[in-house]
């Protein structure tokens, strides 16, 4: 297959949206879709490629891995090595462990499995982990381990028909959509990041192109496909956004639209594909790697430094950055090895990608094994630092017990270590966990049995579900049980602590919250179904009302006054990087202003 400029525009148009929403550009709300556009865009390529050369006897595995060394290899170990010398400057000891772990993860291929573990849906540039983005690289490596030799396999076994591969490959197709449709709402994580949720992706480019063999298009037709493709990828851009559960039915979308450009504009241009080929887009998508690799550290690192989110001006700075280091990129090290220029012959190439793999991950062990390398800091940084360590008491082992088994005998104790009837129980979410040690210290000095139950992200409220997002077990089911450990232990002091403003209100605007918005559901007794603040409300006042018919006294904790920064780590910070720790300070009139309504 030869090169296509159309296809190079195609990545421009890809590239470009996933850095716009990544700046929190106005417009592109939606921008993430690109990474769909690339997979659509790879899995086409590739399958063309190994198809064509399978079919005229001439495929070679060794050949094809080599072509891959040579297209993803140099510019990512660019992208680490750069990324471990400002990480080794910037970051502190546990931002640094986690680093390592991610860089091993991406000399190992597996990337997309250490973000699938550790980060959440559509984690921003506050969560640290400027390679991140490499997660999608994963995807792409592990699906060219197995696609060629599933290529291979069918071919030999079906002796090269292509119905008979081609219904194999809808087969898988159909297999990969069905597991990403069912399990974005139970597990939203590894279903964004995983290959076995996201292959349908790649294997749809794979089927257009033995689709196109058979398929003649009149210049109509193009046309229409082209506006229609191009107007869905700008649609799903302004229209989508962090909380459109992603990437399930929404993706078929981006995925639809991309197949449509590609079929029409495979041998003959159209207006769409004549524009897609003029010197920018042409240009951008030949840097479109290194734009999408270096890109995303950038604005990680810079936010670290600043503590913040980037201002108009530091965008309008780091973007033509961005353009500098890639343009470099590509003409020193991406095209060179790509074309052969460097690293001529096939055994110096392999030496030189397994040798820079095993030396990412002698860095991440070698940083793993000094625990982040804390000589780096002075000790008020590193006393700082290590306030991100607080096990908070037995906060883990008494969160989210099991919803089926919940009772008086195995609910987490507070307070004497005897099992005589508990005088009190404390009823919420992580916020009850984070205060779980204060509370078990109080009920010890006054001699108090008490209890804990602890389910993050559902809110000690009757009635209420989480529409949002699943959380492994139903907020109703878990609150109608401690009501009835309530009820049947007859404990008369209730203490409900939540994080009440983010399930009434959402979460605020320029905070570190890097999941979907939250989203609460309550239905009356008339059947009427409320969401949003309405829910809270009748929810609230439904629980403390039965509460009170069991002649329990309802305590309410506020909510300790939210910051917008991770405090231990923005502390640490100022004292390593010489910051005004005072500029940290919020408002609390801000808060006051946030809590009005509850």
């Amino acid at each position: 297959m030869k090169h296509s400029p159309f296809i190079d525009g195609l990545r421009a148009i890809a590239v470009l949206p996933v850095i716009f929403f990544h700046f929190n550009l106005p417009y592109f709300t939606g921008g993430y879709i690109g990474v769909d556009v690339f997979f659509v865009i790879s899995g086409f390529l590739i399958a063309g490629i190994i198809h064509e050369q399978m079919q005229q006897k001439k495929f070679s595995i060794v050949r094809f891995y080599e072509r891959r060394a040579r297209r993803i290899l140099p510019a990512l170990f660019v992208t680490c090595f750069l990324s471990t010398i400002v990480a080794l400057v910037l970051f502190l000891p546990n931002d640094f462990i986690f680093f390592a772990k991610s860089l091993k993860g991406v000399a190992l291929f597996g990337s997309n499995f250490v973000f699938a573990r550790y980060v959440g849906y559509f984690a921003d540039a506050l969560s640290v982990k400027p390679l991140l983005h490499t997660w999608s690289l994963a995807v792409e490596e592990q699906f060219y381990v197995f696609f060629p030799l599933i290529l291979y396999f069918f071919n030999r076994l079906f002796k090269n028909r292509n119905r008979a591969l081609y219904v194999a490959l809808c087969i898988l197709f159909v297999l990969s959509f069905g597991l990403n449709a069912s399990l974005v709402t139970s597990d939203p994580e590894r279903t964004f990041y995983l290959l076995h949720t996201r292959a349908w992706e790649l294997l749809a480019g794979a089927i257009l192109v033995l689709s196109l063999k058979k398929i003649t298009l009149s210049q109509f037709a193009r046309e229409m496909l082209s506006f229609a493709g191009m107007g869905i990828l700008l649609a799903c851009f302004v229209l989508y956004s962090r909380d459109t559960i992603f990437p399930g039915v929404a993706a078929v979308w981006p995925v639809l639209a991309t197949l449509f450009l590609i079929a029409a504009n495979r041998d003959s241009g159209t207006v769409v594909g004549r524009v897609l080929t003029t010197a920018p887009f042409v240009k951008v998508g030949l840097i479109s790697y290194g734009l999408y690799l270096y890109h995303w550290p950038v604005l990680v690192f810079a936010r670290y430094y600043l503590d913040r989110d980037l201002t108009a001006a530091d965008t309008l700075l780091a973007i033509p950055f961005i353009v500098v280091l890639s343009l470099l990129s590509y003409i020193l090290v991406e095209h060179p090895i790509r074309s052969g220029a460097l690293l001529v012959k096939r055994k110096g190439l392999f030496l030189f990608s397994a040798g820079g793999l095993m030396i990412l991950c002698a860095i991440a062990l070698l940083i793993m094994r000094s625990h982040g390398l804390p000589s780096r800091f002075n000790g008020a940084a590193l006393q700082y630092a290590a306030g991100q360590q607080d096990t908070n008491w037995r906060h883990l082992e008494c969160s989210e017990n099991s919803v089926h088994t919940l009772d008086e005998k195995n609910v987490c104790r507070l307070g004497t270590d005897s099992r005589r009837p508990l005088d009190f129980l404390l009823w919420g979410d992580s916020h009850a966990g984070s205060l779980s040690p204060v509370a078990d210290l109080l009920a010890q000095q006054q001699g108090l049995a008490g209890g804990i139950t602890i389910f993050s992200g559902c809110p000690s409220l009757l009635g209420i579900e989480r529409a949002d997002q699943h959380i492994t077990f139903s907020c109703q089911e878990a609150n109608d049980r401690i009501f009835n450990l309530i009820r049947k232990g007859k404990i008369k002091n209730v203490l409900l602590v939540n994080r009440w403003d983010m399930y009434a209100l959402g979460w605020e605007k320029g905070g570190m919250e890097t999941t979907r918005t939250p989203v609460i559901s309550f239905r009356r007794s008339d059947g009427t179904l409320l969401t949003g603040k309405d829910a809270f409300a009748a929810s609230f006042k439904e629980t403390v009302r039965r509460l009170r018919t069991l002649g329990v006294t309802v305590w309410i904790l506020k909510q300790v006054p939210p910051q917008l920064v991770h405090i231990p780590t923005a502390l640490a910070k100022a004292v390593y990087l010489g910051h005004d720790p005072d500029k940290l300070k919020r408002s609390y009139q801000d808060v006051l202003n946030r809590r009005r309504f509850l």
